[in-house]
């Protein structure tokens, strides 16, 4: 199986705390907690599959390409978020069904043209929404009869502070503390 290098250090997660004297709303910090987690029995793949699983709240992608190599990808697609696990395994790549985007499975990193899908359409108007973006990837291991990958098990915490923070809670304080 492929192994990857450890992701860079990353900020945590942000939680919503007091307000400041200049009534900003401040943050703390959550460090991030980099665990391996079982995503599957490794005799439940055999290549050429595309199988989506969910672990921790996060919606993951394993592939095995052609060669028997495992990769562990998000399945969403960076371009509108819509999942990849309807798409069709390349040379090395995953191609999104939507807008035929291909990443690399090793790098996350776009091979071709971004939103090349539906012709004209796709390239002069679609693409033209978000910038091109990589697909993100984590890193995965063979460990006894499971298949796991690294992932930042406060991942979701960390998506769910920065959506809260700033925004009225169901208390109406937007430091999401209580009355």
């Amino acid at each position: 199986m492929p192994q990857f290098a450890r992701p860079a250090p990353r900020a945590g997660p942000l939680a919503a705390g007091p307000q400041g004297a200049d009534g900003s709303i401040r943050v703390k910090s959550v460090k991030a907690k980099d665990e391996w987690v079982p995503l599957l029995k490794a005799t439940d793949i055999a290549p050429g599959d595309i199988i989506p699983v969910e672990s921790k709240g996060l919606q993951l992608l394993l592939v095995a390409d052609y060669d028997g190599s495992v990769y562990c990808v998000a399945n969403v697609c960076p371009h509108l978020g819509t999942p990849l696990d309807q798409g069709s395994l390349g040379d090395g790549t995953i191609v999104c069904p939507l807008h035929k985007s291909a990443f690399s499975l090793e790098s996350g990193e776009l091979v071709g043209d971004w939103c090349p899908f539906p012709p004209i359409l796709g390239p002069l108007v679609l693409g033209k929404l978000q910038p091109p973006r990589d697909l993100a990837v984590f890193q995965v291991r063979s460990r006894g009869s499971d298949i796991e990958a690294l992932i930042n098990i406060n991942l979701k915490a960390d998506f769910e502070s920065k959506y809260w923070a700033g925004l009225l809670d169901a208390q109406g304080k937007a430091t999401g503390d209580y009355y």
